[in-house]
């Protein structure tokens, strides 16, 4: 967990609700305003921060303090008569700043919401490329705030045009059913990852149209820039390629011009190529053009059905039934 993660996961939400249930601005649209304003602010954090580490149920927990605190208020009549604004120069100042910050968070959370929506472009569908388990979106969604890929849609720029075709991708981690996703603080070995080394399954019946293997797992966080989607396999759905990236070295079981029925086994997924932690990049694409494979045309992405943006749990309790998402 970096230092931008404690200071905006854990140090700003808990500041700011002890802030708001110790010191109340004294004056009805004072506090309102104060209410307002941490408020969004822990909403706009919910919907666009990761929530890996801390985990995924810790926005609903600051969510559930947030109205305690609030009820608390509102029991004490702090809410009702008390005058407007009552609160003096310094307790005001701090009403302000947070009211800024407010601005920001809700500004965020707009934004947010809007990458929920299906993108107005052309979506394929495929079945879940892992087996049972339960599995966190880490990036995914219809704008650059939830989704990282989208900025290589950018063609003005010349480096970004041989990973095109990944730009509407999905990143997923695999974690346990309370959240975890990984052993210890930070280590560096890939394998006390819980996503490090579960199967990757094929996402349509199809042919291997590509493999790309012995490219070595990194050391967490170090990224390997010069195979950029380290080991991967493309596979041929019809009239639309998914590939899956980023597999662990070694564990890739099929080859090119393999028959795949939907489930069969792919390999593991892994830390190869530029990949900060473990995790599975998969996208689909149009085309696999043979000088640069990743980068034709993008294509938006669905699983059984479902659009899955950032922070989205994928349970898969069978490897042929459909994910719930929560």
């Amino acid at each position: 967990m970096s230092w931008m993660v404690i200071v905006t996961q854990v140090l700003l939400p808990v500041l700011l609700l002890l802030w708001f249930a110790l010191f109340p601005a004294a004056g009805v649209l004072a506090l309102g305003l104060q209410a307002l304003s941490v408020g969004a602010v822990l909403l706009g954090l919910g919907l666009t921060a990761l929530w890996a580490m801390p985990p995924f149920w810790v926005p609903y927990l600051y969510g559930v303090v947030f109205l305690m605190i609030a009820a608390w208020h509102l029991l004490k009549g702090r809410f009702l008569g008390n005058g407007l604004w009552r609160a003096t120069a310094g307790p005001t100042t701090l009403v302000l700043l947070a009211f800024g910050l407010g601005l920001m968070g809700g500004y965020m959370g707009y934004l947010g919401l809007l990458g929920r929506e299906l993108p107005k472009v052309e979506t394929v569908d495929i079945a879940p490329p892992f087996g049972a388990g339960t599995y966190l979106v880490a990036h995914g969604g219809s704008n650059n705030l939830v989704n990282i890929h989208l900025h290589t849609l950018d063609e003005s720029v010349e480096r970004f045009r041989p990973w095109r075709g990944q730009s509407r991708a999905l990143d997923i981690f695999r974690t346990t059913p309370f959240g975890r996703h990984v052993d210890g603080w930070q280590p560096v070995d890939p394998a006390r990852y819980v996503t490090f080394g579960t199967p990757v399954l094929a996402p349509c019946s199809g042919e291997v149209a590509r493999v790309v293997g012995g490219v070595k797992d990194m050391q967490v966080p170090q990224m390997d820039r010069e195979h950029m989607a380290g080991n991967y396999v493309a596979v041929d759905c019809g009239d639309f390629f998914v590939v899956l990236a980023h597999l662990r070295q070694g564990s890739i079981e099929v080859r090119a011009g393999d028959r795949l029925d939907t489930g069969d086994r792919l390999g593991e997924m892994g830390n190869s190529g530029n990949s900060s932690e473990p995790h599975l990049h998969v996208h689909a694409q149009r085309g696999l053009p043979e000088g640069a494979p990743l980068s034709g045309k993008p294509l938006a992405l669905t699983i059984n059905g479902d659009f899955y943006v950032r922070n989205d749990r994928i349970i898969a309790p069978d490897p042929r039934a459909a994910p719930a998402q929560l």
